[in-house]
Formats: C-alpha cells, structure tokens, sequence
C-alpha cells in the first residue's frame, strides 16, 4: 500500500491517513519494500509516535542506524514515544558521546538509565517499566475508572499490578477479572499471587519458567521485592528468538549470524573458532601417522575411515540434542535419560554392526581383498563400538557442563564431532591392527 501511494505521488496528509490505523509490524513491512530514497521521505514525514512504532518492530541494528539520522531533539521526541525497554535498546547502541548528550536532553531519564545498566542476559533488560498500579486497599469502582482514564499511556493493560503503600509487589488481577468483579468489593479481595523473578535473574531461568507455567505477565522485583516492572508475553517472545539464536550460534560455533554484517567483518568473526577447531583437529592427525603401518599396507581402510567417523558424530550430535531439549523440561536431564541414551545407542551399534559387516564382506570380496571376513569383522566392531560410546560422550559432557554453571549448548557438534574423531581413529586402527596386523606381517 505504502509503495502504491508512493507511486501515485500521493501527498503527505494523504499517506497520513492510509497508514494511520496500520499496525507498527504491518507498516515495516510495507517500509522494507521501499528503496533508499522512499524510505528516507516516509522517515521525515512520519510523527514521532509513528516513527516509534516502526522502530520498536525493526531490528535492532537498523533501528539504530535509522535513530542516528535524527537531530537531537527528533531523537528526544522519538525516545519519549518508545516503550522504555525498546528506548534502551536503541540508545545503549549509541557512542559514549551520543548516549551522554541525549540523556542529558530527557525529561524523565531515572527508569530509562535504571534499565540500560542491566547486563543482556538479565531479566531487567527485557522488562518494561511502565507498568499499571494498584493499590491492595483500592475499591474495585476506583481501579476500574483509574484504569480507564489512564489505559492510552500503557503498552498492555490485560495484567494490573497489585502494590501496597510502599510499592511493594503483592500480586496481580487479570483484566478479565477486574471487569467481572462486582461492587463493593476491594482489590485485595481478587488479586492473585503468582510467581515474580528479580531484575538480576537470568533470562535463561526465566524462559524455562514460562514455559512450564503458562503465559502470563511477570513482574519484575529488586531484593526488598519492590515493583521494578514487567515482562510481558510479547517479550518472552523475543527473548525466545533470542535465546534460540544464541544457543544455534553456540552449537555450531559461530560468533553471530548477523547477515548484514560486510564479508570482511564477517570472516574475521569467524577466524578465532575456525582456528581453534584446527588445533582442535591436530590429535586426529598424530593418531593416524601411529597407525601409518596398517594403514598403507591395507590400503582399503582409508575406504571406510569416513564412515566410521561419520556414523560416531552423527550419533553424538543426536544425543547433544536430546540432551539439551531436556534440560528445558522442569526436571532437567536426568541419568535415566542417559541411560536411555546408552541403551538406544547399543541397539543401534549393534545393527549397523552387522549392517556394516555384510556390506564391507561384499565390497572387499568384489575387490578380491585377500581376507573379506576379518576385513567385514573391523569394520562391523569398529562402527559397533564407536556408536555405543558416542552417547556416552554427546549426554556427558553437557551434563558436566550443566554442573559446572556454564551453559551446556557451549558442548557444540563441531567439538563433540572432534572429540568422537579421536575416539573412532583408535577404536578404527586398533582393531584392524590386532586383527589384521598378522594377516600382513604388520
């Protein structure tokens, strides 16, 4: 719509009016389909509460690089628009100098410079500040016109927030039962306790609670349980794509995923990691120089090397995943899962064992290999044994990860992979050394 008016050289109060009731997710969508000098007009013709919305819906980095165009008090009328949290997002990303001089221009900057100080892995950096209050004495006719006269200055209304004299957090209504509730009756008659987290608690503590507990908003309190704020269910939301990236980035080593990032940016990002999984790597090759013997005189080995290393990190890397979709369960992983694992991963061994037998016994007799059956019987046990450890491997070391405090999704593939490499080599070339070390006068 917005490109359409664009093209049609509709007027400024024209757009205006298309796009007055459009939602902010909706009118990004219709900004990103603009070129560069479209959106430059759109951006200096829209109000600053419009403005706000389309920031708060962007990503954060164009938001940023959008914010930083505006003259100081553009950015000042914006700020006064946006939700706190999203307002500390934006200016946290600004320079030193940047941040200092448009603080210094707020009119109300106490909760805004409260909330940039949180660490990004801390509840209080997602909550909201702008919260509605009540009080636990108030009669229900007082906090419904209350609510009523001041809904328009709030992001939601459907929790109301229960507080005493003191700001004290003591529970909350649902919108829903504010309205049912009849007079006279007194908030402290309908409120409900639910559980609240501390503005220095972990995020990841706080994902796994709303999973299991339903969605709802979450009141954010300090140590003397003082009202800080909320995190809504539109938050959690964010915090979920958030914490699904970063755990994605760890598993597979990657410093970021920020695709607008420039080539060069990029590869240097990357080099660190890339070069510790090559040192990483350096003990497969001292392992195989050991076994350079066998190997050269039994030259089909090097055939079947890829699969035995193959088979092991794919079985690692399933049960690195299993255990940690378990931890996000209520109970965590357990033993018996593991065990489980173990278990799964003998049955398995067992019939690629034999799977890998009968095929090797094919291929080696149709290559003439001077003894197929000891050929098949290496292979078979190495991709037997090799499966049934790798669980073992790929369940504890997130589990000793888990106990240490880190986080487990650091048990990346890449590492687990290497870890199982070194294992398959000296399960793979110590067999066919004691197997088929005499057959070659090795």
């Amino acid at each position: 719509m917005l490109k359409k008016l664009i093209d049609e050289q509709a007027s400024v109060k024209e757009i205006e009016k298309a796009i007055e009731d459009v939602h902010g997710y909706d009118l990004v969508q219709m900004f990103e389909e603009l070129n560069d000098e479209e959106q430059k007009f759109i951006l200096d013709n829209l109000s600053p509460e419009r403005l706000a919305d389309v920031l708060s819906y962007l990503d954060l980095d164009d938001a940023v690089e959008i914010f930083k165009e505006l003259s100081i008090d553009e950015q000042k009328e914006v700020v006064d628009e946006l939700e706190p949290d999203d307002a500390a997002d934006i200016i946290n990303e600004l320079e030193d100098v940047e941040k200092t001089e448009l603080i210094e221009q707020l009119d109300e900057k106490e909760d805004l410079i409260a909330l940039m100080k949180y660490d990004e892995n801390e509840a209080g950096s997602y909550m909201n500040s702008d919260v509605f209050t009540v009080h636990v004495e108030d009669d229900i006719k007082v906090a419904t016109k209350k609510l009523i006269k001041e809904a328009p200055n709030y992001e939601s209304i459907k929790t109301i927030f229960v507080i005493d004299e003191s700001s004290k957090y003591l529970g909350q209504v649902p919108l829903k039962k504010l309205i049912r509730a009849k007079h006279p009756s007194l908030i402290k008659d309908i409120y409900e306790i639910e559980p609240t987290f501390k503005d220095h608690d972990k995020v990841d503590d706080l994902v796994k609670h709303m999973k299991h507990y339903g969605g709802y908003d979450i009141a954010i309190v300090n140590d003397e349980n003082t009202l800080l704020g909320a995190i809504t269910t539109d938050d959690i939301l964010d915090i979920f794509k958030d914490e699904a990236l970063e755990d994605f980035e760890k598993l597979t080593m990657l410093p970021d995923t920020d695709i607008e990032e420039n080539v060069l940016k990029s590869a240097i990002h990357r080099l660190p990691w890339l070069i510790f999984l090559l040192f990483l790597s350096i003990p497969l090759a001292f392992l195989t120089s050991n076994f350079e013997e066998i190997l050269s005189t039994v030259v089909i080995l090097a055939l079947f090397q890829p699969l035995i290393l193959d088979t092991g990190g794919n079985v690692a890397s399933q049960t690195l995943a299993v255990t940690l979709i378990s931890f996000t369960n209520k109970e965590g992983a357990s033993y018996k899962n593991g065990i489980k694992e173990i278990i799964t991963g003998l049955i398995s061994g067992l019939a690629m064992g034999i799977l890998g037998f009968v095929a090797t016994y094919i291929f080696a007799s149709a290559l003439s290999f001077e003894s197929p059956l000891l050929m098949g019987l290496v292979i078979g046990l190495s991709l037997t044994l090799t499966i049934i450890i790798s669980p073992v491997i790929g369940f504890m070391i997130p589990v000793f990860i888990k106990s240490i405090k880190k986080d487990p999704a650091v048990a990346s593939g890449p590492f687990i992979t290497t870890l199982i490499d070194i294992f398959s080599i000296l399960i793979y070339f110590g067999l066919a050394t004691l197997i088929l070390g005499g057959l070659v006068h090795v």
